[in-house]
């Protein structure tokens, strides 16, 4: 299937998932709330692939566990990994579970088991005997568990032979010979070493757990260490955050939580394709002319639609959930009173908004925050903002690769990341328009050439969170450094001088200065852009449905958030459906399953955000009372 078939296939998805009915069992069961999509829109959602392959599909569906002859898509397993089922559609013919696909590798030839935006963003929340889902909202899905897990199966299969000879009949079936036996069994180490060679690059202090993923150092090292074929550029995956929620992300100004890529134009579209970089994305390095960019195996224009979809998605509302008789009905004189709380300690940070009518997209601003003044864990900023890593073969290339300077031997891993992004994008949008501009000239101008300059335009804003001093100062930030350094200045005061040439609270001086020290000549002026490290402060609307709370997930409830962080609990054990409407947070497992949250455990800190703490009890209650209502 070409480009152009493929995307002309995602405009139509709808049609197809209208020809397939709802799963009765499963609608029988599960409580969907009105959150703007209707069933065509859900299916799409919870299936489209996005170019994410991970192993041939026929090898999916035929892995056993690794310890068992159980098939490792056998339904009790995946649903031990939090994962979630709607049924099965055109989409999804064989009942994968929420978020795993149908997908094709780079070459566009051999069908592949694919992993979409759905997996970590459907939560289920169980109350008064009844199961809901919220779409948009966060899982329960253990992703390193799943990965882990994966790469035991193939281990295992590779290496026991009753185990292989039951995988080899299940692909095979009557070609089972021993030629093609021995060929699969070489062709299944191959691709065990893909796997091992991710999970390499992606060594972990520690499991993160459900819910949770070190998410930007997973896409860098994807993109720094294993696209670049640079080992060295792999950092340790030590900075989990919760999945975050998606309702209203089209119209905020910011969406990832340390808020350095601009919403505006082609950023939602490369925020998308960076992610896909890191979840399994294949890309070609090698540079094309026609199509111009990189090939890879991200389809973009299946993201493009699914980031449109997203535009019609709302929050879930707490009164709803009650009138289906999951949770109690809101006590509405509570939270009037909350209201005025609200007004007074959340909103100057937290905007309020209309969940329906959100006006233009990424319109609504979203304030950010340096972290000696909001105080959370500081891992997932900080561990984006200082990599420097080899530029490999890109060394000399545009940093934006249609804009920008030529890439010094070290840059900063987020320009690696921005070229990447911008090539892979520029390849797509070269071959799907191409295939079409002898017969509608108008839609490669207005679509193509539109989306290229919106691309180059996202690559301008990238780069303008922090612009090189010398578009600021006549002496650059180097030649400071430098100046500073002849004269004997120390590091600390280097870079106090730095800080006094701006008012930026959530910049790194100390990193600039070491980094500046460190490396020299053109690599130093390469590096020399101001990072910053902050977190960013997005509407709540929907907020009760989206714990654990704070970005790493480090607290249990709304209420615990509302304690001084010396009071919150320091572990918590997670994965958990059960909602605690009280509290408003997830319950522990009763029958002592699930993961221990230990908030003492470095990326996993519950300190910060330290608002509202000391309300009265009364407050407190009306405070959260009025949360439900948003």
């Amino acid at each position: 299937m070409n480009r152009l078939t493929a995307h002309t296939s995602v405009l139509a998805l709808s049609a197809f998932a209208l020809m397939m009915p709802a799963p009765k069992a499963f609608a029988e069961e599960i409580i969907t709330l009105e959150q703007g999509w209707d069933e065509p829109s859900r299916v799409i959602f919870y299936q489209t692939p996005q170019g994410s392959p991970i192993i041939p599909y026929d090898y999916f569906l035929a892995l056993e566990q690794s310890d068992s002859a159980s098939l490792f898509m056998d339904k009790a397993h995946l649903s031990s990994l939090g994962m979630l089922y709607w049924g099965k559609s055109s989409l999804n013919p064989d009942g994968l579970p929420i978020g795993l696909t149908v997908d094709h590798d780079i070459h566009g030839v051999e069908t592949y088991l694919g992993m979409n935006c759905a997996a970590c963003h459907v939560t289920e929340i169980k109350a008064g005997g009844k199961t809901a889902l919220i779409d948009g909202g966060v899982s329960h899905f253990d992703f390193w568990s799943f990965m882990q897990e994966l790469d035991l199966a193939l281990k295992a299969t590779a290496g026991d032979d009753a185990k292989f000879d039951r995988f080899a009949m299940r692909v095979l079936k009557d070609e089972a010979d021993a030629t093609s036996k021995a060929q699969l069994r070489a062709r299944l180490r191959g691709v065990l070493r893909e796997r091992e060679a991710w999970q390499t690059h992606n060594t972990a202090s520690a499991p993160p757990g459900p819910g949770r993923v070190d998410a930007l150092n997973v896409i860098l090292n994807q993109a720094s260490a294993y696209m670049l074929g640079r080992d060295d550029n792999a950092r340790l995956v030590d900075a989990p955050v919760s999945y975050p929620f998606l309702w209203d992300a089209p119209y905020l100004e910011y969406v990832q939580y340390n808020g350095v890529v601009p919403n505006k134009g082609s950023g939602a579209l490369a925020r998308n394709v960076g992610q896909v970089l890191g979840v399994f994305g294949q890309v070609s390095l090698i540079e094309s002319t026609l199509p111009g960019g990189y090939a890879s195996s991200v389809r973009v224009e299946h993201l493009y639609d699914l980031e449109q979809s997203l535009e019609t998605l709302k929050s879930p509302r707490w009164s709803e959930l009650a009138e289906k008789g999951a949770v109690p009905e809101i006590n509405a004189e509570l939270a009037n009173a909350g209201q005025a709380i609200y007004a007074a300690e959340c909103a100057s940070c937290h905007v309020e908004i209309d969940r329906a009518e959100r006006g233009d997209l990424a319109s609504i601003k979203v304030p950010t925050f340096g972290l000696p003044e909001i105080g959370t864990d500081p891992a997932a900023a900080t561990g984006f903002a200082a990599r420097a890593v080899a530029s490999g073969p890109l060394e000399g290339r545009k940093s934006g690769f249609v804009a920008g300077d030529p890439m010094c031997e070290y840059v900063h891993g987020n320009t690696v990341l921005a070229h990447i992004t911008v090539g892979v994008i520029m390849h797509e949008l070269s071959e799907t328009y191409g295939d079409v501009i002898s017969t509608s000239v108008d839609l490669v101008e207005d679509g193509l050439s539109a989306k290229m300059r919106d691309a180059v335009q996202w690559v301008k804003s990238l780069f303008g969170y922090g612009e090189p001093a010398a578009a600021q100062e006549k002496v650059t930030d180097q030649q400071l450094i430098e100046n500073m350094q002849t004269q004997g200045a120390t590091e600390a005061e280097i870079a106090a001088a730095l800080k006094a040439r701006s008012d930026d609270k959530a910049a790194l001086y100390d990193l600039m200065v070491s980094q500046g020290l460190e490396y020299h000549g053109k690599d130093a002026a390469c590096l020399e852009t101001l990072q910053t490290a902050q977190y960013r402060a997005r509407p709540l609307n929907g907020i009760w449905a989206t714990g654990p709370f704070l970005h790493n997930g480090s607290v249990p409830s709304l209420m615990a958030l509302l304690r001084p962080a010396a009071q919150r609990p320091t572990s918590f054990v997670v994965g958990n459906s059960d909602f605690d409407p009280v509290n408003v947070g997830f319950t522990e497992p009763s029958d002592g399953t699930g993961f221990k949250m230990d908030t003492l455990m470095p990326g996993n800190a519950n300190t910060g955000h330290e608002y509202g703490v000391t309300l009265s009890e009364a407050d407190k209650l009306a405070l959260l009372e009025y949360l439900k209502s948003l």
